[in-house]
């Protein structure tokens, strides 16, 4: 059987030294090791704010516009989010310590009383600040 043309491309580098005629260094790197806790800890986004504090947020950002919230409840939830950033894209609030900032691609908080300014911006998902004015499913009737 015949080597095709990539076979033969490789079998070329195959012959060739890699050093091209410099002396060779051979090194070994010492694989880091981390614990299986670390691991899953490294892979999980951690939001610098809290729960509370997006809560915050998507109200004072939605004082800007008080028939958001009105609306929220005849709104589908998959078009609310949709809602959420037509209305409030480019809407900037800074009052008592707060830097938010509404952007098409999210709200993004600069500021919080809690810990001032941040060094980098958090960007709070559309869909969370709608979540926040979705009406809750109650649970028993009274």
């Amino acid at each position: 059987m015949l080597p095709t043309a990539a076979e033969g491309q490789y079998a070329a580098l195959a012959d060739r030294p890699l050093s091209r005629g410099l002396p060779i260094r051979r090194t070994t790197a010492r694989m880091m090791r981390w614990s299986p806790g670390a691991a899953r800890a490294h892979a999980v986004v951690v939001s610098v704010l809290t729960p509370a504090e997006i809560l915050i947020a998507a109200r004072r950002l939605a004082g800007a516009r008080p028939h958001l919230a009105a609306v929220a409840g005849i709104v589908h939830p998959e078009d609310l989010w949709q809602l959420c950033r037509e209305e409030l894209t480019g809407i900037d609030v800074r009052v008592d310590g707060w830097d938010i900032r509404g952007r098409w691609f999210g709200v993004v908080v600069g500021a919080t009383p809690r810990t001032g300014e941040l060094p980098r911006g958090q960007t709070i998902p559309w869909r969370v600040i709608a979540a926040q004015f979705a009406p809750r499913e109650r649970r028993g009737s009274r």
